[in-house]
């Protein structure tokens, strides 16, 4: 008895060429946030994202919520943390540093690293 696996790799082939289509056409539910330039990368795996956008909306891993908020959140997402977790902190580059500073404050306050954002030169 001989088995032909010819079908099984077409529908194989189909499945793939179905999720990779699929796939594309998923975009992420960020705010559009303008970046400061930098010429300075830094390879850094954070652990929690903070968008601030020039209306001054705040959002932790891409979740809404108000400034008084953040620090809360912070908390409890990285409260289980033994070493000092990262923090990026997508800021628009239109964006009173003021705000900025608040956020800086935040984390110093518990001892979270922070890198800055930053879009390439």
């Amino acid at each position: 008895m001989n088995f032909s696996l010819s079908g099984m790799t077409d529908i194989v082939f189909l499945l793939l060429l179905f999720f990779m289509l699929v796939s594309t056409l998923v975009v992420p539910v960020a705010m559009n946030v303008l970046l400061p330039q930098s010429n300075n990368q830094t390879a850094s795996n954070p652990v929690v994202t903070v968008t601030v956008t020039d209306q001054l909306q705040f959002l932790v891993d891409d979740k809404p919520c108000s400034f008084d908020q953040v620090e809360s959140i912070l908390k409890e997402k990285l409260g289980k943390h033994k070493e000092p977790p990262t923090i990026r902190l997508n800021a628009d580059e239109n964006l009173d540093m003021r705000e900025i500073y608040n956020l800086l404050e935040i984390a110093k306050r518990n001892k979270y690293k922070v890198i800055l954002g930053t879009r390439p030169m």
